[in-house]
């Protein structure tokens, strides 16, 4: 299986497929997931002859799981450590969730010379936290706290708490198996990086940094997404990008790349093939 090493010296689990000399897309996974979660994108974006890269975000998955390097920064500089690793050019990065704001932190930072449009899908992104100068953020102090202790307990309790119909919207079902393994993925994940990567995804703040990507973006996003409420997430993310689209899906909750992955896959591919090379 391949990996690389990180700058900092983590070692992070990747895989590609597809023609090594079509329009990459690389993937950013969800907070407490992995890189399986893409496994209804990957073979979309092959047959529609782009090559594809899914990784693991240290801590997660096949990665390593360090001690540290789980803020906002050191995630982000791991997303450009395996771009340059590859040597990827042209790529469309898509993020979801938490990877949404890994993207954005990336192309910031100095990533975007290898990037050619991204798509955040059900972002987290501008910023979740409800503050004094944030007041339309979707999630308090108090619900952080609340949500913590439950997972110090019992992370099994909270994640029956926050999947099922609400993380795949009322408008769509899918099978108990593919509930179960979704719900595993997160039960699989060590405690310690959960509470980490939550502290950052809830603190980190990209309000400024949305309006300096200078890449097309797509912004796509269930209008039942209760973990990242499409109001106080998608639609404020798509008016800070200065050149965005926004794609709403009906009835489609957090979970909208597994419940409606036809849709979805034909709005990321059709964003894709739309930007020049």
């Amino acid at each position: 299986m391949p990996y690389f090493d990180t700058t900092d010296g983590t070692r992070l689990f990747y895989a590609e497929a597809g023609p090594a000399d079509g329009r990459t897309v690389v993937f950013a996974h969800a907070w407490a997931f992995n890189s399986g979660m893409w496994n209804y994108q990957v073979p979309a974006v092959i047959a529609a002859g782009m090559r594809c890269v899914v990784y693991d975000r240290r801590g997660h998955g096949r990665s390593d799981v360090p001690g540290q390097g789980y803020h906002l920064d050191r995630l982000a500089d791991d997303l450009a450590d395996l771009l340059a690793h590859l040597e990827l050019r042209d790529v469309v990065l898509v993020g979801h969730s938490m990877g949404a704001a890994e993207a954005v932190r990336c192309l910031t930072r100095g990533g975007d010379e290898r990037v050619r449009g991204v798509v955040l899908s059900a972002p987290t992104t501008p910023f979740l936290l409800r503050t004094d100068d944030n007041p339309e953020g979707p999630v308090s102090a108090a619900a952080v706290e609340t949500a913590r202790t439950l997972m110090r307990r019992d992370i099994g309790a909270f994640v029956a708490a926050t999947s099922g119909t609400e993380w795949f919207g009322p408008g769509y079902q899918v099978s108990a198996g593919l509930s179960d393994w979704t719900s595993r993925q997160f039960v699989d994940t060590p405690l310690q990086v959960l509470l980490s990567t939550n502290t950052t995804c809830i603190n980190a703040d990209l309000r400024t940094e949305l309006t300096a990507i200078t890449v097309p973006a797509l912004v796509i996003q269930g209008d039942a997404d209760r973990s990242a409420p499409i109001e106080q997430t998608g639609r404020r993310t798509h008016a800070l990008l200065p050149d965005s689209e926004l794609v709403v899906i009906d009835g489609a909750g957090h979970g909208l790349y597994m419940s409606d992955p036809d849709r979805y896959n034909k709005e990321v591919l059709a964003f894709a093939n739309a930007l020049p090379h």
